[in-house]
């Protein structure tokens, strides 16, 4: 079905200025922090409240999500928080009634980007049109996810590394083929055409400057975390043992002098345990939404270099200096697992 039919709307959202107000918690705490702010400080209102809940952040202590009230940058006041929030694209569907019954609105925005291999971000936003605590069924909220432009990210990473001209010609037909309500096919047939012609005329060095810069945005508060332990220790050794304690993200990298080598743990753990064939332990293995559902395509393995975007935010993030990060291992390669290596800085003491 296309979008229209399923009450989905694809937004350009603009950059707007909120005050901030920040708490870990639930979704069902939103609303009534919503009124102790209101209720503790003026402000002259120019839009809906935002809740921004950052999935990318697990913490004990509940979800991190961010309240924001949109309002007049000139009327800014001093003692209280303000920024301005990104400009994001995102799909967006208008839930009625308890936030309690958020998911089920959510899912018809999950499954249509399931069907057509359309990825988002770790960032979900809910604004609050309408809302009433005594009466919920009068709730208005819209849900707003965060879109993940890899292709908008694979242009640019393509036009620096090699040229406009050259970068329409191994692009070509993505404006007809690869859009947000094109189907999977027409998705997977593009992508596959697309590599083929990238690996026909570049090196594997250009392949891993161009896609690693497609890759997932990695949590920047999870960055900072571990930046600080590095700038506190001057010891990629503590960086790498905080990681090991945290199972929600991080692999467990093994160091050998100045690589890094990491194992990708399967996206479905469970599943990879009661797959019965080498194609259902695929599946469950693969983190990739193009790719666990169409090995049988024949898609180049030079796909697996936006992976490694995932480990350069990470490493760079932490020593803010220039990393590489190669495949060893890859499911497209043939293999049974997906294994890579960090490559740190060479000359450079990391290590106490």
């Amino acid at each position: 079905m296309a979008l229209k039919e399923l009450g989905i709307e694809y937004k350009k959202i603009d950059r707007t200025f909120v005050a901030i107000s920040s708490f870990k918690g639930e979704i069902g705490d939103i609303i009534p922090k919503i009124d102790a702010f209101y209720n503790n400080v003026k402000l002259d209102e120019s839009g809906s409240p935002i809740a921004i809940i950052d999935h990318g952040v697990y913490t004990t202590g509940g979800k991190y999500i961010e309240l924001c009230f949109p309002f007049n940058p000139k009327n800014a006041m001093v003692d209280i928080p303000t920024k301005f929030i990104d400009m994001i694209e995102a799909l967006s569907i208008m839930h009625q009634g308890p936030i309690e019954n958020l998911n089920e609105t959510f899912k018809s925005i999950l499954n249509y980007m399931q069907e057509r291999l359309i990825s988002g971000t770790a960032y979900l936003r809910l604004v609050f049109h309408k809302y009433n605590l005594k009466n919920p069924e009068e709730n208005q909220i819209e849900i707003q996810y965060q879109l993940h432009k890899w292709g908008d990210r694979l242009k640019k990473g393509m036009d620096k590394v090699l040229g406009e001209s050259m970068t329409n010609e191994i692009l070509k037909d993505r404006e007809n083929l690869f859009t947000i309500e094109s189907s999977q096919n027409d998705r997977i047939q593009w992508l596959k055409a697309m590599l083929d012609r990238l690996d026909a005329i570049s090196n594997e060095q250009q392949h891993y400057d161009i896609l690693s810069c497609c890759a997932h945005e990695f949590s920047k508060k999870r960055v900072e975390h571990m930046r600080s332990i590095y700038e506190k220790t001057g010891d990629i050794d503590k960086v790498i043992e905080e990681m090991y304690l945290d199972n929600d993200w991080y692999e467990k990298p093994i160091r050998n002098g100045n690589i890094l080598y990491v194992t990708k743990v399967p996206a479905d753990p469970e599943g990879y345990e009661k797959a019965q064939s080498l194609e259902e332990k695929k599946k469950s293995y693969c983190h990739c939404r193009f790719i666990n559902t169409n090995f049988d395509k024949e898609i180049s393995p030079t796909f697996c270099y936006c992976g490694t975007g995932w480990y350069r935010q990470i490493w760079e993030g932490i020593l803010e200096k220039p990393i590489k990060v190669s495949v060893l291992k890859s499911l497209l390669k043939g293999d049974d697992c997906c294994e890579l290596a960090i490559h740190l800085p060479k000359n450079h003491n990391f290590f106490n």
